[in-house]
């Protein structure tokens, strides 16, 4: 019988505390459980769980192309802002380096030979001119013949590939037939398809003829790139005003490209150090393996700012607002913190749960991003209010009563009730300080029955 609900009658009652051995004679009474009503402060607090995550995190990214020599760290450690985690191979470094400085004299040596023999680059510029426009009518050709024989060998593949699913299906129809002529007949067409789509002499020859037509156009526009390195030396070889300013500015955009190559070089040699501190979450190369600029090196995910993230149904998000304090143990340590964000949309898991972050008063270099944890988030409290124990409540259709005690009997007496939790109830009306309820464990009380209170 559920003890919040008035559902028997006395004569029930009755029969069920003679049953259980309580005497119901004219002078027995049932003994109750008792509690002074008063003031106090009440707290409502509902649970969830959460797990622990960072909200800001970095990623560190390749500077240079270059070698890995060492990784001082490992997924799951802590660093501080400045730690070395990684270092290049720095011989590798140093023929980077040499190799910049070599690419730099190189350009000014070019220079200094297109000032010095600018009359002798004019044939030069009109060589490459001619050659350029035969180039560009060459690659036009060899472009236009690629596309077309891609084209037939894709519709040839599409055709062979067709009628072999036509084939299939046909032989799925007869499969209830295997020992027909048509079945094994089908059996051979299937195969020899499957062949075909591989060694067909007319797939063959323009597989062969696009990688031939392929290499022929690669060349064309290698030589092309050649003749254009040609005919613009041998522009700036005219010594026009425009050109002498041209090929400045380029020797200019090389000494500075490779000022700036040398530059990250020699920082690179003192390794890559945290920008944050916080926790290494991956490590995405490995030492003796060669990156190339740009590559993602490894992640930290920041131990100073840390949040609690959880999911909350629906029923609990209706109390949830930004600000309620909370309380969350993690590692045995109790953290407080606050409702900082609440999701303007459901979840796509089954419950439609709402997201909510909570962020930690003063996290530290205990918490371990990832675990769980259980957050207490205080969705209402009341100070200086009337409460009794939850126990001590009854509801019925009616709405929520207590018992009191008046000559030595059961009075029932409505009441209006507020927040509540787990163990108590906050009392509105109907119920004074000081005045005494009353509660059975086991059973319901009933009005009018005669209880004693040791």
């Amino acid at each position: 019988m559920d003890k919040k609900k008035v559902t028997v009658t006395a004569v029930i009652l009755a029969s069920a505390l003679v049953a259980g051995g309580v005497s119901m004679h004219a002078n027995a009474a049932v003994k109750v459980n008792t509690h002074t009503a008063g003031n106090g402060n009440l707290v409502k607090i509902t649970e969830v769980n959460g797990n622990v995550v960072s909200n800001a995190s970095e990623s560190g990214y390749a500077k240079i192309g270059g070698k890995i020599a060492k990784i001082n760290v490992k997924a799951g450690d802590c660093v501080k802002k400045g730690d070395l985690i990684l270092t290049y191979d720095t011989d590798e470094i140093d023929d980077l380096i040499a190799l910049a400085d070599y690419s730099r004299q190189e350009a000014t040596g070019s220079y200094d030979n297109v000032i010095q023999t600018g009359g002798r680059n004019a044939g030069l510029y009109s060589e490459a001119k001619t050659t350029l426009e035969d180039l560009e009518n060459r690659i036009a050709v060899v472009q236009a013949t690629l596309d077309i024989t891609r084209n037939a060998l894709i519709e040839k593949q599409a055709a062979v590939a067709n009628e072999g699913a036509k084939l299939q299906v046909s032989l799925i129809d007869w499969a209830d037939q295997p020992e027909s002529d048509e079945y094994e007949n089908l059996q051979k067409l299937v195969a020899e398809n499957a062949w075909a789509q591989q060694y067909d002499p007319s797939i063959v020859k323009m597989q062969q003829e696009i990688s031939l037509l392929s290499e022929e156009l690669a060349s064309c526009k290698e030589t092309k790139a050649q003749m254009v390195s040609q005919k613009a030396a041998g522009c700036a070889g005219l010594l026009t005003k425009g050109t002498r300013e041209q090929v400045e500015a380029a020797k200019a955009a090389n000494d500075l490209r490779a000022e700036n190559t040398i530059e990250k070089l020699e920082e690179a040699k003192k390794g890559v150090r945290a920008g944050m501190s916080g926790v290494i979450t991956d490590i995405a190369v490995s030492e003796n393996e060669t990156v190339g600029e740009g590559s993602l090196l490894f992640t930290i995910e920041s131990t100073e700012d840390v949040v609690i993230r959880t999911s909350v149904n629906k029923y609990d998000i209706a109390q949830m607002e930004i600000g309620q304090k909370t309380t969350s143990l993690i590692k045995n340590r109790e953290y407080t913190g606050k409702i900082s964000r609440i999701e303007h949309m459901t979840g796509k898991d089954e419950g439609a749960s709402v997201g909510v972050e909570v962020t930690l008063d003063s996290p530290d270099e205990n918490l371990i991003l990832g675990l769980e944890t259980k957050v207490k988030v205080i969705t209402d409290s009341v100070d200086d209010t009337l409460t009794i124990p939850m126990d001590a409540l009854c509801s019925d259709e009616s709405g929520d009563y207590v018992f009191t005690v008046r000559d030595r009997k059961a009075v029932k007496r409505s009441v209006e009730t507020g927040i509540r939790n787990d163990d108590n109830v906050e009392i509105t009306d109907g119920l004074n300080p000081g005045e005494t309820v009353i509660w059975l464990d086991d059973a319901e009380l009933a009005e009018g029955m005669v209880v004693r209170a040791d």
